[in-house]
Formats: C-alpha cells, sequence, structure tokens
C-alpha cells in the first residue's frame, strides 16, 4: 500500500533512527514500513501519527485535510511545529477565547 510516512518524517526533520526511537523499534522496521515491505496495520498508524503529529489516516490517505481551508491547513501546519508545552497553553488559550472567558 502507497504511504507518506516519508514524507511526514522528513517533514518532521527526523532521521529513519530518530522515528524508530520514538515508536521503539528499529530503523530498519521504519524503511521497510516507507518502502511498504512491511504492512502499514491500525496499531502502525496509530503509533506513527502519534510521533509525527499528524492523523492516522494521513499517513496513507491525502483525503484527511479535505474540506480544509488554506487558513486552517497553515494554522494546523504551524500547530505542529511548537513544543508540546506551547501547544497545550494554546489550545487552552483558544478554548477559553471560544468560550468567551
Amino acid at each position: 500500500m502507497p504511504n507518506r510516512l516519508k514524507q511526514f518524517r522528513e517533514a518532521q526533520g527526523l532521521s529513519l533512527v530518530a522515528l524508530a526511537a520514538k515508536v521503539g523499534t528499529s530503523s530498519q522496521e521504519i524503511s521497510h514500513l516507507e518502502l511498504g515491505k512491511r504492512h502499514l496495520t491500525v496499531e502502525w498508524l496509530c503509533r506513527l501519527a502519534g510521533a509525527l503529529d499528524c492523523h492516522p489516516w494521513s499517513i496513507v490517505s491525502e483525503d484527511v485535510d479535505e474540506g480544509l481551508t488554506e487558513q486552517e491547513r497553515v494554522l494546523i501546519q504551524s500547530f505542529r511545529t511548537l513544543p508540546e508545552g506551547e501547544r497545550h497553553a494554546l489550545v487552552d488559550a483558544l478554548v477559553a477565547k471560544a468560550r468567551g472567558n
């Protein structure tokens, strides 16, 4: 099955070794998944998506972002570049703003 795993890994600036360490596997396993030599199960998609900060299905399909405006895509891409702590703070601020607090 064709996938975009390598594209997501490179967009995050991760080497095979770095992504493998994040998901608890070997760089050879990641390479095999990227090349389609190993099947991307739902479990793999979820593990990889957590490490790559993306939706699991976006690794195998481009349709996940369908329906988003360009502004929403930019917001999501920008959000994904933030450190974890800043992401939480931003989400908290947005939720408070939306609730009128």
